[in-house]
């Protein structure tokens, strides 16, 4: 059975905007580097247009969805509506796509649930979701919809009965956790560094049934994830026997992203998700987090060889026509103040970066064990 990846073409040059973070573009160069290498078909690639508003009022309510239809449709708000809904305010600015480019990601990925559901497809990747910090009422972390919630819950209209959400973003999945605390059709799994934003996700939020949390320290390397993927995920994970499988696959928690301190390699990013996508036959995944547009890009495209389980055509140089692609991304940054280093140009595969697992590791591993009686 074909396997698919969703997008949406609204995505290629939509920004969020001078000085922010997601000023960068990272979904249209992923797809790109896979035409480029030749290791997509165009029947294999689905382009989605932004899901209506009554759509999104699955999860979503809907005076915040007309609140941030007008964003878009008047590039501005009242100050009261900016306040309410939290959007034009902080880190959620008013852009020329702040409705339609989440309502995109958002439509790819309840898409893929029914081409899941409807045996269209056992694998599907969608760059563009992943979204998990967005609330029912107002924008959050970057995030003005959910597109987690909104494919466990339209999963769960499908008729999906045991449904396992996987995340190993940077950050914790705070408002996915929130929406399904004690819901014994969905089980949730954590994996994130400790005291970052939202500072959510402690490790005795694990006593709640239906949730585990990981959080991760600063450094946490390639030995370490593989360790806590093998000795505390994939069994408690396979022993859940999910009929559906979600993994937000954010890449901030890879060593050269600004916006965490974590230190994976991207052969350990697609260890893990080899190692995830095959806990059940029916598998989602999503991009999330990343915030460098060069190892993004990379990353995700990746992602599409472990679904496809070849990962092993990453073992190569990047060719010249890839590698001036990524050279063509703007990314206004110190890292790149010199220019962009050879290490993220070269190669598909980054430096290992092993090393030995810290007994901190250990702990954080045994306690979980312990709050989960495994």
């Amino acid at each position: 059975m074909k396997n698919f990846v969703f997008s949406s073409k609204i995505f290629k040059g939509s920004r969020y905007g001078e000085g922010h973070p997601l000023n960068i573009d990272r979904v249209w160069p992923s797809l790109e580097l896979l035409k480029i290498m030749n290791w997509v078909s165009d029947d294999e690639i689905i382009f989605n247009q932004p899901a209506s508003i009554e759509e999104l009022t699955l999860f979503h309510d809907y005076e915040y969805l007309k609140a941030l239809k007008k964003a878009e449709m008047s590039q501005n708000l009242s100050d009261l509506e900016k306040k309410k809904f939290k959007i034009g305010v902080g880190v959620n600015p008013i852009f020329k796509e702040v409705f339609s480019r989440p309502a995109a990601a958002a439509k790819s990925s309840m898409t893929a649930i029914q081409f899941l559901a409807e045996n269209k497809a056992n694998k599907i990747l969608n760059f563009s979701g992943g979204t998990h910090h967005g609330r029912q009422s107002f924008a959050s972390g970057f995030c003005f919809l959910n597109d987690c919630v909104l494919a466990i819950l339209k999963a769960k209209e499908l008729n999906f009965k045991n449904i396992l959400y996987i995340d190993i973003d940077a950050h914790h999945c705070d408002a996915v956790q929130d929406h399904f605390e004690n819901d014994d059709s969905v089980n949730l799994i954590s994996l994130h560094e400790e005291n970052k934003w939202p500072r959510t996700g402690k490790v005795n939020e694990s006593n709640i049934a239906n949730i585990m949390n990981i959080p991760v320290p600063e450094n946490f390397n390639d030995s370490e994830m593989s360790f806590v993927v093998d000795k505390l995920i994939l069994p408690y994970a396979k022993n859940l026997k999910p009929d559906l499988v979600i993994v937000q696959a954010g890449t901030d928690c890879l060593e050269d992203d600004p916006q965490s301190n974590m230190s994976l390699s991207n052969f350990a990013y697609w260890q893990t998700i080899s190692k995830l996508k095959d806990i059940s036959f029916k598998t989602l995944i999503l991009g999330g987090g990343g915030y460098n547009p060069y190892i993004t890009a990379k990353a995700w495209a990746g992602n599409w060889l472990v679904l496809n389980s070849k990962e092993k055509l990453l073992e190569t140089n990047l060719t010249e026509e890839c590698q001036n692609l990524l050279k063509s991304l703007s990314w206004k940054n110190s890292r790149v103040r010199n220019g962009i280093p050879n290490r993220w140009l070269d190669n598909w595969l980054d430096d290992r970066k092993s090393s030995f697992v810290r007994d901190e590791i250990k702990r954080l591993v045994d306690e979980v064990k312990k709050i989960k009686k495994l």
